[in-house]
């Protein structure tokens, strides 16, 4: 069984669906430098799934800044192994 959202103009003409190829957010969240997240998602599953980081601050320039490895194994989006501290975005379609 699929989930999704459907969204109908007065005339019943359907003008957005979650099951288009439009890319939805699921989750935003932070990750400090040197930690780690994971989180759980069931709308994921089988779903696209796409991720980005972005550093919150400014890379620093007197020492090398490690990005977070970011993991996707089925339903689950893991965030590890990152020097710095950065946003964490989630999308599917």
């Amino acid at each position: 069984m699929a989930y999704g959202l459907n969204v109908f103009k007065s005339n019943s003409s359907l003008v957005y669906s979650t099951s288009d190829v439009t890319w939805n957010q699921v989750d935003f969240f932070t990750v400090a430098g040197g930690g780690s997240a994971s989180y759980t998602y069931p709308v994921l599953s089988g779903r696209e799934v796409l991720t980005a980081q972005m550093f919150i601050n400014a890379p620093p320039i007197t020492r090398r800044a490690l990005a977070h490895t970011i993991t996707v194994a089925g339903t689950t989006v893991s965030v590890s192994g990152g020097s710095e501290s950065t946003y964490i975005l989630v999308l599917m379609r």
